[in-house]
């Protein structure tokens, strides 16, 4: 979007296979062109609530997962949007991973409110009220071949018995596509069918449904429109506001400056500082991205 309006002298705007609207490049803002493309008004791409941050929820002290995570060491706080900021294998997903227990811990302890956990396993950080939207949606997010229905529940398969009580099953499934606004014929419908928007929202319903105290969300608006991503931040604010911990992994510096209540850098599998929103710059965060940190200033 910002490409367009740097370099076009008119914009033309269609969607769904129909002309929609063009006018001057100047006559227009980003806020316009995107409602145009929606269908709807769209007041913000980024709607950043300031929320009341509560007690730490989450405690990470000096893990490691072989060499891709070295002594990370993080707290966050209830009502909290830390983000996670680094260049491409900085170390960002392999540590959430490993806090999520899809990695091996090699070293360091992880709190949660104060107790100890020794998560082997996602099944034991979901028992233990941790999530995990994972950064290839396709790849271990979406199981293609299932229903919207069937992926909504993944993860929460255990609370409705067995055998499934498939009536509970299917009310709570659509009150929260509902509640997401998910576009797809029916419940019923292959998630594959589906944008890759939707298959987005499809998994943060999956999440929603296991009440997590900590959201950990990598790369949440990667490949989808920019409709859905404006959705997804307004849900993502919504939650902290609702006293979640929420992780946010993002290589859009754009997107972590406009979310994040404080952001965690990482440079070749190691944190090298994590920089207030106040205090928060490009020039800065490039700088503890790069390993640059004894030039980089302000460290919490």
């Amino acid at each position: 979007m910002d490409e367009i309006f740097r370099i076009s002298d008119d914009i033309t705007v269609y969607r769904d296979g129909e002309y929609i609207a063009a006018d001057w490049a100047k006559n227009l803002t980003v806020n316009k062109v995107i409602s145009m493309m929606v269908g709807r008004k769209m007041d913000s791409m980024f709607p950043k609530v300031e929320c009341p941050i509560g007690d730490v929820v989450l405690k990470v002290e000096d893990l490691s997962s072989g060499r891709a995570v070295k002594n990370v060491s993080f707290e966050l706080h209830r009502g909290e949007i830390l983000g996670f900021a680094g260049m491409v294998g900085a170390g960002r997903t392999e540590t959430v991973e490993t806090i999520f227990g899809m990695r091996p811990k090699t070293g360091g302890k992880i709190y949660k409110d104060g107790v100890e956990l020794n998560i082997k396993s996602p099944e034991e950080a979901i028992k233990h009220g941790i999530g995990l939207l994972t950064e290839d949606r396709r790849g271990n997010g979406i199981v293609g071949l299932l229903s919207v229905k069937e992926n909504t529940v993944l993860a929460n398969l255990k609370k409705y018995g067995f055998p499934l009580k498939h009536a509970v099953l299917r009310k709570e499934a659509a009150a929260h596509v509902e509640k997401l606004n998910v576009k797809t014929p029916s419940l019923e419908t292959p998630i594959q069918n589906l944008s890759g928007g939707n298959q987005q929202k499809v998994l943060v319903a999956r999440w929603l449904l296991t009440n997590p105290d900590i959201l950990i969300v990598d790369e949440p608006t990667r490949g989808i429109d920019v409709g859905a991503k404006a959705e997804i931040h307004a849900l993502i604010t919504k939650l902290a506001g609702e006293g979640k911990g929420i992780i946010m992994v993002s290589s859009e510096l754009k997107e972590v400056f406009a979310m994040a209540d404080r952001i965690l850098v990482m440079h070749e599998g190691k944190m090298t500082g994590i920089v207030d929103r106040s205090d928060a710059s490009q020039e800065l965060i490039m700088k503890y991205a790069t390993g640059d940190a004894g030039n980089a200033g302000v460290v919490d």
